[in-house]
């Protein structure tokens, strides 16, 4: 294996150990809802549910932009509801999104994948943020909004609307590096510790044509995984070492 080979395989061995969340365990987190509003206690939860409303613009030659607007309003962990949060009761958690990417024909329907995107996660304590222009999904009451985390580097993605037998399936997942918890972002997400995470985004939409401007709304949920552990990347490249050292032996 000549040694070029082996830096690419070695990078892209690394890449795939740090972009996709199908390999990784999503981990509980805790939040501290008394930065939210008075009387809020601590949760555990392993994931956050909500819906969202997207606008896409497709250019005609395979290319698509992307914005978004999501509503987040229940906790869950294990699989079941948490209880006693005042999510969606005296606060409100949301999203916007950008992206721009590709959108590919099958013989089903379509699949999209996104080349470049982002988001930004508030806190909305007044539990009154709303968009104010379906069109360009502007934003109202944002005043009193709290930045909690960033992101703008989008890994592994796809997106699918598939029919068959006059049924029509519909799913995203979205994997996201590097987010960035603002100060304010720390004091609500109190554990773990760093909260050095990448963040998965999942759900469905409705069905749309792939051409023009298209509206469209589904259901979201977020989840958050560890960076991996750089000895586990260490692991993957002296493996793949091994391998090239194997290759040249044979040969």
């Amino acid at each position: 294996m000549k040694i070029k080979t082996l830096v690419k395989s070695l990078a892209l061995t690394a890449g795939i150990a740090a972009s996709f969340s199908s390999y990784a365990d999503f981990v509980e987190f805790t939040v501290d809802e008394g930065t939210a509003f008075a009387g809020g206690s601590t949760i555990n939860a392993d994931k956050i549910n909500g819906g969202y409303v997207e606008n896409l613009t497709f250019d005609g030659s395979g290319g698509f932009t992307a914005d978004a607007f999501a509503t987040f309003g229940q906790f869950f962990n294990n699989g079941s509801s948490v209880k006693g949060s005042g999510l969606n009761n005296f606060y409100t958690l949301y999203a916007t999104f950008s992206a721009e990417g590709s959108v590919t024909e099958t013989a089903q329907g379509f699949n999209f994948v996104g080349d470049q995107g982002g988001f930004q996660f508030y806190l909305d304590a007044s539990n009154d943020t709303d968009v104010a222009d379906f069109s360009d999904l502007s934003l109202m009451n944002t005043a009193d909004d709290i930045l909690l985390g960033t992101s703008a580097s989008l890994g592994a993605n796809l997106g699918s609307s598939t029919t068959v037998g006059g049924v029509t399936t519909t799913s995203f997942n979205f994997d996201f590096f590097d987010f960035e918890l603002t100060a304010e972002g720390d004091q609500y997400f109190v554990m773990p510790q760093p909260f050095s995470m990448m963040v998965n985004v999942n759900g469905d939409f409705d069905t749309f044509d792939p051409s023009g401007s298209q509206s469209t709304t589904g259901d979201v949920s977020a989840q958050f995984y560890e960076v991996p552990e750089p000895s586990t990347l260490a692991v993957l490249a002296l493996g793949l070492l091994g391998l090239g050292a194997t290759s040249r032996r044979k040969a």
